[in-house]
């Protein structure tokens, strides 16, 4: 189940956040008799660093077919107690992100390890996030413009089917760019980008589907003449994560839905500032709109596709 790098990956998270008699601990908690300097074949007196300790916990573990339970017990450790102190994981979602390209991801809620068949862009949480926990999300709110005109206009059938052949377009922007459908309505949706390169991420998936917008209005299959608008809001920071993201509560979320509905145009992108500071002073200057939105500094665009298409 596991190649190299996952377990290079999971010796350095141990080495990183354990200390030599934690991992001595957890040893002795998979194995009725475990002991490093013992299996190492050293003096009690010498000192083993926590990296070198982590290094033949996980060797044993490959040797006696526990490395599924040495991943999981790793896992359930954090946020709990150990030696008396509290566990938290530094990295943990990193590890559990890099689980989900062997074709496997932890299920917070079974508690183990599950392969899984479908793509794992149905993943909400990237396989790495855990419930009750706060992650750094970049966070998309995209909106159809004119939705119920387009409504009262045409036939519901059509519109079903035009919207329906634009989330596709779009499924295939965001998905190269890792991101993830927090929530989706008719006429709008949520999507999220992990930390990292989060920002970077979320704005050149946006700029890419607003860019490419005049092919899908000019695209055959679409079956009302009306051209579809988008309007899209960007924030960044802390979210705390649940598994049922209808119920996630956020400032973040908050901001970038209004900041969507509220002070952008058809056709524009606005972002926040926390976002407009994470990009390339090259992307900068691709937002020159500069405003106060709510007491913050925010940052917008207005693609004119007539331009574009001159």
């Amino acid at each position: 189940m596991f190649d190299l790098t996952i377990t290079k990956d999971l010796t350095e998270l141990i080495g990183k956040n354990f200390s030599f008699p934690d991992i001595d601990a957890i040893g002795q908690y998979l194995f009725k008799k475990y002991r490093t300097h013992s299996l190492e074949d050293v003096n009690e007196s010498i000192t083993i660093s926590p990296l070198n300790a982590a290094k033949r916990l996980v060797y044993e573990c490959e040797l006696h077919n526990r490395l599924n339970d040495l991943f999981c017990f790793i896992i359930e450790l954090d946020g709990t107690l150990l030696n008396g102190k509290r566990v938290d994981i530094i990295d943990l979602e990193h590890l559990l992100y890099r689980l989900t390209s062997t074709g496997n991801y932890f299920d917070f809620n079974k508690r183990k390890i599950i392969s899984y068949n479908d793509q794992n862009n149905k993943l909400k949480n990237w396989g790495a996030l855990k419930d009750g926990k706060e992650y750094h999300i970049t966070i998309a709110s995209i909106d159809i413009c004119n939705n119920s005109k387009l409504v009262n206009k045409y036939e519901m059938s059509k519109i079903e089917e035009v919207y329906f052949l634009l989330w596709e377009y779009m499924r295939k922007k965001y998905e190269l760019y890792d991101g993830r459908v927090w929530s989706w309505a008719g006429d709008g949706c949520i999507l999220a980008f992990r930390n990292g390169h989060g920002s970077i991420s979320g704005v050149s998936c946006c700029l890419e589907i607003l860019f490419s917008l005049p092919i899908f209005n000019s695209s055959l299959f679409k079956k009302i003449s009306d051209e579809i608008s988008l309007r899209i809001g960007l924030d960044t920071g802390m979210i705390k994560f649940y598994s049922d993201t209808g119920k996630i509560i956020s400032d973040i979320i908050n901001y970038a839905s209004r900041i969507e509905k509220i002070a952008t145009s058809p056709n524009g992108l606005s972002i926040s500032d926390n976002v407009y500071k994470e990009l390339s002073p090259a992307m900068q200057k691709m937002f020159p709109g500069n405003s106060i939105f709510e007491g913050k500094a925010a940052h917008s665009l207005k693609y004119k596709f007539s331009k574009a298409l001159c």
